[in-house]
């Protein structure tokens, strides 16, 4: 139990017989001054009872044993706000329960018992990685670990794809552009990853744009690799490795492994099957197609089979979602995906648990804003679009520049800037909340004074130099007259635990972020106001020492939960 839960269920009990009480109002005040936490239940309190609230507040409050109390310092009342004050006994067993748990600390047990899915990433085949899909992979293996540590049972879901109408546009352009280079699909494959994905890039946009004029023969093109044609079966096979063995080389560089990749070639033929099975029932014949009317719904109408005899995205994810549910009989399965495919999710959805009931209520779109970059525009049709690793390597070349590393190897050199690098980019996407865009600036996700990735590495850092110098002991200290940059540290460590939970409970790493940003913050004015090594007696250099090693073990655990990598030296 976090040390919120056991303040709100202090005020239930003192509340009981005031009147009907539902959630327990409590925050964190902005300034500190007035408390660790408050409550403005007394508001609504004195509704019911027909009193002024400041009246209701100081009777609640005097139902408080602060000489008993386990966890109060002060209750005091400001203007119908009940604030509460924590004793020294909560921030001097906050030290002691970071030190010995190490990296423990902070895990819960909220999601005990749930499975959940996590369906993230989702590069389709034959195209380069962009940011946009960046964004879902770093936001969905964060929000991974951020439920493993609630205590979910976790099951990380990749579903691309690899079939359908982008496809047959990459390999028909792709074609084109080697035939105007005068060069093959053999000397194609001596190509590096990067360089194969770039080329198909290039040939989807080709494809695209000459769609209008070419349209005949990318519909056959793409009716064959449906078909599984032998004629076309070669180059696709040679082309979808390529952009699979490439988006295989981000998912290491960004640390995440899924238990599973589903592709659209498997599901289509199920889920069309599905659809067909249902028409009288879910869905209807229209003009040759299939459709879902959503109207009665609330919803809109949208095509599940084409004329063509072909599942569409919505057809196809009738297949998908028995398929996952076999595999992982979830309780939630949240679809990572960018806001502008609200829309399509809300009719599959619907679709689905009017299909069978089990899913009614387990799948969630977990909408996201988009990623746009400082200063350029971009879209993949026209080819104009910013790639993860061009991304990647703009960010470690403005890095290089602000860390000098002296006296590391060219190995720890290189250390340093690509766990810089990563860290920049995971940090810059993951601290914005999922819903809002996200404004990417280069300068800024590496600023070693602002709110980056960067930032907080070289805190860590900050904090393992001094420790490597003298270690702290586990022994038990006894907080007092301690400075107000060292309580600042102090009153925020305890919160760590219920920024996890309210974090796994939201869905928002972004929560993670203003902790690790917030005490990085409070951990640097205290480097620069005190020293450790040079404290003025032998126990406040074991205090200042512990202080250190929490703050070190926090920021560890809080970037691990985002995904990112810590340096020992920077």
């Amino acid at each position: 139990m976090t040390i919120k839960q056991e303040i709100e269920k202090l005020i239930r009990e003192a509340v009981r017989g005031f009147g009907k009480v539902g959630e327990i109002p409590l925050e964190h005040p902005e300034n500190p001054d007035h408390g660790d936490y408050a409550t403005s239940v007394a508001f609504a309190l004195a509704k019911q009872l027909g009193k002024n609230p400041q009246e209701v507040a100081k009777e609640i409050a005097s139902k408080f044993d602060i000489q008993n109390s386990k966890f109060l310092d002060k209750v005091e009342v400001v203007g119908g706000f009940v604030n509460f004050y924590l004793s020294a006994k909560v921030f001097e067993a906050t030290l002691q329960a970071v030190l010995k748990e190490e990296e423990k600390f902070g895990k819960g047990s909220v999601l005990k018992g749930k499975n959940i899915m996590v369906e993230y990433a989702h590069p389709n085949t034959h195209k380069e990685m962009h940011i946009g899909h960046m964004r879902t992979l770093v936001t969905g293996e964060a929000l991974c670990r951020i439920f493993e540590a609630a205590g979910a049972k976790v099951f990380r879901a990749n579903y691309q794809g690899d079939v359908g109408p982008h496809v047959a546009k990459a390999i028909w352009g792709t074609e084109k552009l080697l035939a105007e280079r005068d060069t093959s699909w053999e000397d194609a494959e001596k190509l590096s990853l990067s360089e194969k994905a770039h080329l198909l890039g290039q040939g989807y946009v080709k494809g695209n744009q000459e769609y209008e004029n070419s349209k005949q023969e990318i519909d056959a093109l793409n009716k064959k690799l449906y078909q599984q044609d032998k004629e076309v079966a070669g180059v696709y096979e040679r082309t979808r490795k390529w952009s699979l063995d490439y988006y295989d080389s981000f998912y290491k560089r960004f640390d995440t492994k899924f238990n599973k990749l589903y592709f659209e070639s498997q599901v289509a033929g199920l889920g069309k099957s599905i659809v067909l099975k249902n028409i009288g029932k879910v869905f209807e014949e229209s003009q040759g197609a299939i459709v879902f009317k959503g109207e009665q719904y609330g919803l809109h109408t949208r095509v599940f089979v084409t004329q063509d005899g072909n599942p569409t995205y919505e057809g196809k994810e009738m297949g998908l979602a028995p398929t996952q549910h076999k595999d992982f009989p979830f309780d939630l399965n949240i679809h990572v995906v960018a806001n502008e495919q609200a829309g399509y999710f809300q009719v599959v959805f619907k679709a689905l648990e009017l299909i069978d009931e089990k899913f009614k209520g387990k799948e969630y779109h977990l909408s996201m804003g988009m990623v746009q970059l400082v200063g350029k525009k971009m879209s993949s049709r026209t080819g104009v679009l910013v790639t993860v690793d061009g991304l990647l390597d703009d960010v470690k070349e403005l890095l290089a520049q602000l860390i000098t590393s002296e006296g590391f190897t060219p190995q720890e050199k290189e250390e340093v800037k690509e766990t810089g690098t990563v860290a920049a980019v995971k940090y810059s996407v993951l601290k914005t909340d999922t819903k809002a865009n996200v404004l990417f600036d280069l300068a800024r996700s590496v600023a070693l004074d602002g709110n980056s990735g960067p930032y907080l590495l070289y805190t860590y850092a900050r904090c393992k130099s001094i420790l490597r110098k003298e270690k702290a002991s586990n022994k038990q200290i006894k907080i007092s007259n301690v400075a107000k940059e060292e309580l600042d540290i102090l009153r925020l460590m305890y919160r760590f635990p219920e920024v996890v939970q309210e974090a796994a409970e939201k869905y928002a790493p972004n929560l993670v972020c203003a902790f690790a940003f917030d005490l990085s913050q409070k951990y640097n004015a205290f480097y620069n106001a005190h020293s450790v090594l040079q404290a003025d007696t032998p126990e406040q250099k074991e205090f200042r020492l512990q202080l250190c090693a929490a703050c070190a073990q926090l920021l560890q655990n809080s970037l691990h939960l985002l995904g990112i990598q810590t340096l020992e030296k920077m």
